[in-house]
């Protein structure tokens, strides 16, 4: 029996040395840099592979001694867990996670990496050791494309005067290397309050020309702010908001923008006015039952809207008034496929309904609760 399992480890060290360098290649990028990296012990081969990635995923949680929930699985949850992270756990891993960049975006090894994702906190010092990194890998041409997450390690409580500063930190990184701005392809920021809207502007639709996916958790310009985005030339396709003062939001122009997502707003008006947004698809908002809205009508809110096929409007269990005027919303409603309204108080709910389908004649899949 001994000497079967002795003849059959040459085959399996063969069927895995038989792979390609770009199948190898595949299975490292589908695991964190950290394990990654520990696999150039394996053999001589696979000493140089983790160096050859084509795409950098350098997150802080995976450098944590204590592993940190995945944003996906927990996206609106996970400011809170940021809250119960040690600091001294975040800047041993701030540590490492500069160790690993130092290695991989200085290597030896000539490459060209597609994209690198990067999540950090400016802590301490270490803006100043991970900054000329990114910088010297973009200006050599290592880095083209990057997506930026600055996490914090507040929740949404953090105060007005904590957020003021953290904008002042994050603005201060982006003027020493301003052409980090110019690679942003995805940005995520959180508790951040900007003194100067035009500041919030500047920064994130004129200096970040290759911006696609924006998400701002607990960010505003001040309480009740009104934040106009009039962005001709950006090609922003996805705008994420999460539990923001703001008191609207004014999209005047963003040509590109496909997805819309508002989860929780805090003042009791309608928070949204649009102008131009040719391409917006997909409209999601979110709010909590803790806020006395008055309610507002569809037609107002969607109006500049005329091409969305997936509406969500979802207020867990909040009584909001919402009036479905059906000749107002046909042109918002015109290419309407899939509509899910929860939370919301009707009291005629047999012509509210009919009101709804007859503005969209197109709608595939109704819910209502």
């Amino acid at each position: 029996m001994d000497d079967l399992v002795l003849s059959q480890k040459p085959q399996e060290e063969d069927r895995l040395g038989a792979l390609t360098d770009d199948i190898l290649l595949s299975i490292l990028g589908s695991v964190d840099l950290a394990t990654a990296a520990r696999t150039s012990a394996l053999s001589t081969r696979w000493r140089s592979l983790p160096w050859l990635l084509p795409e950098l995923n350098l997150h802080v949680r995976d450098f944590l001694p204590v592993p940190c929930p995945d944003y996906p699985l927990a996206a609106a949850l996970r400011i809170f867990f940021y809250s119960k992270i040690p600091a001294q756990h975040i800047n041993q891993a701030m540590a490492s996670l500069t160790r690993a960049a130092r290695s991989f975006l200085r290597t030896k090894h000539s490459r060209t990496v597609t994209k690198m994702s990067l999540e950090i906190y400016l802590v301490g010092n270490y803006s100043h050791d991970i900054g000329p990194l990114v910088r010297d890998a973009i200006d050599n041409g290592t880095v083209r494309e990057l997506d930026l997450t600055i996490a914090d390690d507040k929740d949404f409580r953090c105060k007005r005067a904590d957020m003021l500063q953290k904008a002042r930190v994050v603005d201060g990184f982006f003027s020493t290397y301003p052409n980090v701005l110019p690679c942003l392809t995805r940005l995520h920021l959180y508790n951040l309050r900007f003194a100067k809207g035009d500041m919030l502007h500047r920064t994130l639709f004129d200096c970040c020309k290759q911006l696609q996916h924006l998400s701002l958790d607990h960010c505003d310009a001040g309480d009740g702010s009104v934040w106009q985005i009039d962005a001709p030339s950006s090609g922003l396709r996805v705008l994420e908001l999460r539990y923001s003062y703001l008191k609207r939001l004014e999209v005047l122009c963003l040509p590109k923008l496909e997805l819309l997502r508002w989860e929780v707003w805090l003042h009791n008006e309608t928070p949204l006015h649009f102008g131009s947004v040719p391409c917006l698809k997909e409209l999601f908002l979110l709010c909590g039952a803790d806020i006395d809205h008055p309610g507002f009508s569809l037609s107002q809110l969607l109006d500049g809207a005329t091409d969305i096929h997936t509406l969500t409007l979802n207020f867990q269990g909040e009584k909001l008034w919402i009036q479905p005027e059906s000749r107002q919303l046909r042109a918002a409603f015109s290419k309407l496929k899939k509509l899910s309204i929860q939370g919301i108080y009707v009291e005629f709910d047999l012509l509210w309904t009919i009101n709804l389908l007859e503005a969209a004649p197109t709608v595939e899949i109704f819910g209502v609760e």
